[in-house]
Formats: structure tokens, sequence, C-alpha cells
């Protein structure tokens, strides 16, 4: 396991590094060291290894890692799982969920950048700044360089003590999102991040969400000089910020429905939604969808801090357990404390439908938004 963090953290940094470059040696320090350890890994088992970064980086794309020499308990890993997709080489969820996972890669987690906004607008005494930076990096993960000059000072934007950050976290859209053919960068339809350009021509969403709908859509394209600039939101904040937000307002208009009410990152992002039931009972939510149930309990642990609260909920997809039943036990099996509880999203639904009685006869998950229309 802790080789293949190795390796899943060194696929981010040369996504993050090379861009459309070729690799070169000397290659970067992380890399070669993931390639040393993978290469006496494989000798040590008598198998053949891969002899170069390059090599090493089809295996990660094509090479499922169920496939690779070594071994690592069956329920990490999901069968036919790859840490880089093979049309883009660009890091899948679960390539980032593996590199969190190393203590040490704290850069690629959301973190530093979420403590440093709630600490911020804590001492000024700020919440509306730090809901309306929150609601920005949900639903707009692309702005060009005049939105960043121009939304802190912005009736729309409120952003208090945090409109200096912008620059931090959006960095100019990199070239390996470009469209060569038609001069521009796309915007899936439905989530607003960027779409990729694959190597068979086509377009590709980092959110496994977006892809699992009938194909890509197309939103709105950018020049690459479009007001100064095209800039995307870093990855880590897209995947663990931005992908979760966008269902947790999802599911708060859902609950709200149902007769909850519901705050959403209460105590400057303490966690996801406090929940409060019609029988008064009051949750502690936080949406995760992670593609990898034993890394996820691995990290499982309650708020430790925020408006208090009667039960600690973390919600996965539905979609999620159907597709691997055995989600819920391999979650349950590595965590180390017996909070927070798993639920699916459909299931917090009907908790909330039933704390003050059954539902009414035709109410149910018929009347739950469709996947699309999420803004």
């Amino acid at each position: 396991m802790r080789l293949l963090r190795s390796v899943a953290t060194a696929m981010v940094r040369l996504s993050e590094s090379t861009g459309t470059r070729p690799l070169n040696q000397p290659y970067p320090d992380q890399a070669q060291q993931a390639l040393n350890e993978t290469a006496l890994a494989c000798l040590m088992l008598m198998a053949q290894p891969p002899e170069s970064l390059p090599e090493l980086v089809e295996w990660a794309a094509d090479r499922p890692l169920d496939d690779w020499p070594f071994t690592v308990p069956d329920d990490v890993i999901p069968r036919g799982a790859v840490l880089l997709d093979s049309g883009t080489r660009q890091p899948t969820p679960l390539c980032y969920e593996w590199a969190v996972d190393a203590e040490e890669t704290t850069t690629l987690s959301e973190r530093p950048h979420m403590s440093m906004a709630a600490t911020r607008c804590r001492e000024e005494d700020y919440p509306e700044a730090y809901q309306s930076f929150r609601r920005l990096l949900i639903r707009r993960p692309v702005l060009t360089n005049r939105d960043l000059v121009t939304l802190p000072g912005s009736d729309d934007g409120e952003l208090g003590p945090l409109g200096d950050l912008l620059h931090d976290i959006y960095q100019p859209a990199p070239a390996a999102y470009l469209d060569r053919r038609r001069g521009v960068y796309t915007a899936c339809a439905r989530c607003r991040t960027l779409l990729h350009p694959t190597t068979e021509g086509g377009m590709w969403c980092e959110r496994q969400s977006c892809r699992k709908q009938d194909s890509v859509r197309h939103g709105r394209e950018y020049r690459p000089d479009d007001d100064g600039g095209v800039h995307l939101l870093i990855r880590p904040l897209r995947q663990w910020v931005s992908a979760a937000g966008v269902q947790e307002e999802r599911l708060a208009r859902r609950l709200v429905k149902h007769g909850a009410d519901v705050e959403l990152w209460p105590g400057y992002g303490a966690y996801g939604m406090r929940v409060r039931l019609p029988d008064g009972t009051t949750l502690a939510v936080e949406h995760k969808d992670w593609t990898s149930p034993a890394l996820l309990g691995r990290r499982a642990a309650p708020p430790s801090a925020g408006p208090p609260y009667d039960r600690c909920v973390w919600v996965v997809p539905a979609a999620r357990l159907r597709e691997y039943p055995w989600f819920r036990s391999v979650f349950e099996r590595y965590r180390p404390t017996a909070s927070p509880e798993l639920m699916s999203d459909r299931e917090l639904v009907d908790t909330v439908r039933w704390s003050d009685g059954p539902p009414s006869t035709g109410a149910g998950a018929a009347d739950d938004e469709p996947v699309e229309g999420l803004f």
C-alpha cells in the first residue's frame, strides 16, 4: 500500500508539471523514486519491472491495479481500476484518493486552502464571505482573468477578506485542456469544469458522475485570450470541494423539500451540512463520493469542531452502493471509529421523510431531482 501511494503521488505530480511535454531525464525526484521502488518490488517478486518512467506511466493508464505484480488486499482496489485515464493520461479520482492517503501530501488536499479561508472569515466574523467563497468554487470552477479582478469587489462576490486567495487557487488553464483543432477550451455542461481532449479525438470529464451519463455534454467555450485568459480551479479543490459541494447543494434541496432544516457548511465549513430533522434530531452530514471504500474508511472520523449535533453521517451516492454492493462492509472494516455512520443519499432522504412518522401514500423517490439540472 505504501508503494501504491508513492506511484499515485508521482502520477499526480507528473500531471501537474509536464502538461503535454514528453517525459525527459532526469526525471522529477518523486517520479524517479516511485519508479525505483516499483522496479525493486518487481525484481523481489521475480517479475518484469517497468524499464522507464514512460513505461510506468503506461502501466498506470493501461494496466488495472489488480494486474500489477505486487498485491494489496482485495478489498482495497476496485477490480479493473487504473490510476490514469487511458485517453488523457490524467489522474483518476482513485489516483488522488491514494495520493492523499499519504500523510506527507497535504498539498494534494483541500485542507490548506479551506483552512486559510475559514480562519480569515472567522477572525473577521464574516460567515457570508465563507459561504460565497464556497459557492464560487462549486458553481464556477472556470474563471477568466477579468473575473479574478472584478469578482472580489462585485455585489455578487461578497468575498470580503478572501478575494486575494482567488489568484492562488485559480491557475492558468493548462494547455493540455485546449482543443487544438478548434482553438478553444470547452466546459462540461453538467459540472462546468474544463473537458480534456482525448487521444481518440473525443472529450473527457474528470468527474465520474458526468461520464456515467449517456455522453459528455459540451458547455461554454472559451478562447485562450478571453477577458485576459482562462483560469481553472486547482484539482484538489475541484475534487474535494467542488464535486462534493454540487451534491451537497442538490441533496440539501431534496431534504428541505421533505421537511428538514438544512444549513450548508456550518461553522465555517466544519462539516458539509447541518440537518435538523422534523423530530428535532440534528445530523452532521458530509457527502463522500470515493472510489475506494477502504481508503474512505481509513479517514472516517467525526468533526471535532462546529455546531453541535446528535449523529454524524457520511453520505455516498446510492448508485455507488449499487455498483459496489460490498462498499459498506469494506468501509466498516477499515474505519477506526464507530462514527460517522455511512448512508446512501436516498437513505438519508428516507430518514428525513420517516423522522416524523410514515410518509403519505405516493411520496417517495420518484419526486427526486433528475441527475441533470444541478444548477
